[in-house]
């Protein structure tokens, strides 16, 4: 059953999908929270585990509100869109189901809130680093520690900043926005959705890091290129958008070029791409690729395709 969400400042979501055993790591860092003034939306992606048995046993004695919902499986970007339209807290933040987070969390999200209470309109959220299990950063090169205002694409594209970040959106920010849906595909990157949201729009950097994760074998960072061929176009969407983002005309070509060798591979037209950027908020001058560029690497992929296709294989292969 689907309550409103309100009277509460933050909606923490959680993704999961087959992961009761895992999830109790990040159930017991909530509880730990030194201000319970949140909400955990759970997404159940459709797990075969118990579960839906575990989080309403949680329920009947949590010390904040729970909301469970169950959805056929449909992938993580599906859950995010449904949490999106569901959250009426002010706030909203994605915690994956095999990451916790630090006792202060909570307390310092409502510190931010507090501090541009009176500017809110300025920017759309707040972005910090994940640390590992110790604390530490994780591939935190570029990362400017002056605490800017910054937009996420400048952030990763323009700085080239490459490592794992925890995203607090203002919900009525976040609701203009969605996930592209591909029928028979369960992933599509959710950078699709951040770069759309903070093009133009900056959100505050903060050097707090609250947020801890580890890597698993069967997560969705582990699984890399067998993901992505898993869902080709959804994949190929996200490949169009780093060509969308790119900032200079070496790094579009070179996406560009990556993009291509995708569509080539996959059997895979413009069409069936572009149609998904109807409704998203793209500028489309940005998002075609011209006709010296196209007939150009066209031509090079068709002359290296043997190879190409043969080093694709052998990394699909080795699980890269």
């Amino acid at each position: 059953m689907v309550e409103k969400m309100n009277n509460n400042l933050l909606t923490i979501f959680t993704p999961t999908y087959n992961r009761a055993k895992r999830l109790s790591n990040l159930w017991e860092s909530l509880c730990s929270q030194s201000n319970k003034d949140f909400i955990w939306l759970i997404i159940d992606d459709g797990s075969t585990d118990d579960t839906r048995e575990v989080v309403e046993k949680w329920a009947i004695i949590s010390p904040f509100k729970i909301i469970y919902i169950y959805q056929p499986n449909s992938g993580k970007h599906v859950a995010h869109n449904k949490a999106a339209e569901l959250c009426c807290t002010p706030l909203f933040m994605c915690v994956d189901s095999d990451d916790i987070l630090l006792p202060n969390t909570v307390g310092l999200i409502h510190s931010y809130w507090q501090e541009y209470l009176e500017r809110k309109n300025e920017i759309i959220g707040w972005c910090t680093r994940k640390g590992n299990l110790e604390g530490k950063p994780v591939r935190d090169k570029n990362w400017p520690c002056d605490e800017p205002e910054l937009s996420c694409v400048s952030l990763f594209e323009n700085l080239g900043f490459r490592g794992e970040t925890a995203l607090i959106w203002k919900a009525d920010w976040l609701k203009h926005y969605k996930l592209p849906v591909v029928p028979k595909e369960r992933f599509v990157t959710e950078q699709v959705l951040y770069y759309q949201m903070s093009y133009t729009k900056k959100m505050k950097l903060k050097n707090d890091i609250f947020y801890l994760f580890e890597y698993y074998n069967d997560g969705y960072t582990k699984q890399g290129l067998r993901l992505q061929a898993n869902n080709p176009i959804g994949a190929a969407i996200g490949y169009r958008v780093q060509y969308w983002a790119a900032h200079s005309l070496y790094c579009r070509i070179k996406k560009a070029l990556k993009y291509k060798i995708w569509l080539r591979y996959f059997n895979i037209s413009e069409y069936q791409v572009l149609e998904y950027f109807t409704g998203m908020k793209y500028e489309a001058s940005r998002l075609y690729i011209g006709r010296g560029i196209n007939w150009g690497l066209s031509c090079m992929i068709t002359i290296c395709f043997p190879i190409i296709k043969m080093v694709i294989r052998k990394r699909l292969k080795n699980g890269l």
